[in-house]
């Protein structure tokens, strides 16, 4: 199904997703952490601030692109016209100091605005980010322009019992008054919120039963603000997708359609049971509840999880009156009791030596690739240590006894509320091994 684009829009709505995008620049509350929704709103900061952030230095052009290298903020050092160039990032980034060196270069190439800067003096090379890569501090090290590389670290802070933000950079402070959005139960009413949305959005969001609009509402403050997170509409206006496009190999998140004369369904990209070659297995899920719950709700209790390419119908969802789970030729899950979920997803993982001893020399013994592939999947499993990481943030070099015991207990009773799947989605999304 086609997405809509910015070329769907009239000048007029172009206009007021432009006011709407202005008027709702936020800070998001995720994991605990405040920060900038979107890497474009840390710059709109840094730009309506900068003479106060940045005292010395001359603001010269924002986004200034050379033969398809674009920095974020081109400036100069006020008193000797030293040129500068700042990247700014709302999160990590590995590739930071390669970036820098790249528009270095573009600029000395072209040598743009002599006027305003002097190309006899040195780059100084600024990068201002939350944190830092330790390969950035390698590649820093590494680099003949060591000596014009600065990074430096913000953070955003929040006094207890006040709404201001403030942005801590270089030992300074300096508030931020933007909303913070994404604190638990922080629902806006229905004029306001459609307000808030841009067109395409609220297109969909205008098309949905009064009954879903509360909790879509809470749903996508969850989904939006999640790093390079893209919302996409669908041309009928009866879908939306969550990810970081729509082509097949780009990373998703979340989708819901509300197709006219069907039930409204969520669908969630959640770890699922895969070969050992998938760093990050995960699959489309979508959810059968219990008593036709609201699909949207975090209270809904779930009975199936399905994992299908396509909406959910009666030939690709379980007998409700079965136990017994189903998987694909490859070993890919295709329906679990939610109670069972965890269990059903890793159930190539053991911490039985005896029953490992076993198979592997069985497996020594055989000419089948199948069987020591799944010998190797037991020892290995990728779904197990992607669940291990987001529901106990333990990796392969610190899972202790104690661990194990813990998943042991925890698989049997996988929570069948819609809203844990929910946040283990989330947590997927955001899933890194450090």
């Amino acid at each position: 199904m086609p997405y809509l684009k910015a070329k769907h829009l009239t000048e007029a709505e172009k206009k007021r997703d432009e006011k709407v995008a202005k008027s709702t620049r936020n800070l998001v509350l995720i994991n605990d952490k405040i920060k900038f929704q979107s890497e474009e709103d840390l710059e709109n900061y840094i730009e309506e601030n900068f003479n106060q952030i940045l005292p010395g230095l001359v603001l010269i052009k924002r986004q200034h692109t050379i033969n398809t290298q674009r920095c974020d903020l081109l400036c100069s050092i006020k008193s000797v016209k030293q040129p500068v160039i700042i990247e700014l990032k709302n999160e990590e980034d590995r590739n930071l100091i390669s970036q820098l060196t790249r528009y270095r270069k573009a600029l000395l190439i072209e040598k743009p605005f002599p006027e305003q800067i002097d190309y006899s003096l040195p780059v100084k090379l600024i990068a201002i980010a939350p944190t830092f890569h330790e390969d950035n501090y390698t590649d820093q090290e590494a680099s003949k322009f060591e000596n014009d590389f600065c990074l430096w670290e913000f953070s955003i802070d929040i006094e207890q019992g006040k709404d201001i933000a403030q942005f801590n950079l270089s030992g300074k402070t300096y508030d931020i008054p933007y909303p913070i959005f994404g604190f638990p139960g922080k629902i806006l009413n229905s004029e306001s919120y459609s307000k808030s949305l841009p067109t395409f959005a609220w297109e969909f969001y205008f098309r949905l039963d009064q009954k879903y609009k509360k909790d879509f509402q809470g749903l996508r403050n969850q989904l939006i603000v999640q790093p390079k997170i893209k919302e996409m509409v669908s041309t009928s206006y009866r879908k939306v997708l969550y990810g970081t496009g729509e082509g097949k190999n780009h990373k998703k998140l979340a989708e819901i359609t509300n197709t006219p004369g069907k039930d409204l369904c969520l669908f969630l990209w959640l770890p699922t049971s895969v070969d050992t070659k998938s760093e990050k297995p995960v699959a489309r899920c979508g959810f059968v509840l219990k008593n036709s719950s609201n699909s949207l709700s975090n209270d809904s209790v779930v009975e199936w999880l399905v994992s299908t390419k396509e909406t959910l119908n009666n030939k690709n969802t379980p007998d409700i009156n079965s136990e017994v789970a189903a998987y694909g030729r490859d070993g890919t899950l295709k329906w679990s009791r939610a109670n069972l979920y965890l269990g059903n997803v890793t159930f190539r993982y053991t911490q039985d030596p005896v029953k490992l001893d076993e198979w592997k020399r069985v497996a020594k013994t055989s000419s089948s690739k199948v069987l020591n592939q799944i010998v190797n999947s037991y020892q290995n499993n990728p779904t197990f240590w992607l669940l291990m990481y987001v529901l106990k943030g333990v990796t392969p070099k610190t899972i202790t006894d104690e661990d194990r015991i813990w998943w042991e207990s925890y698989k049997t009773k996988t929570p069948i509320h819609l809203g844990w799947y929910i946040d283990l989605a989330l947590k997927t999304w955001n899933y890194k091994i450090k």
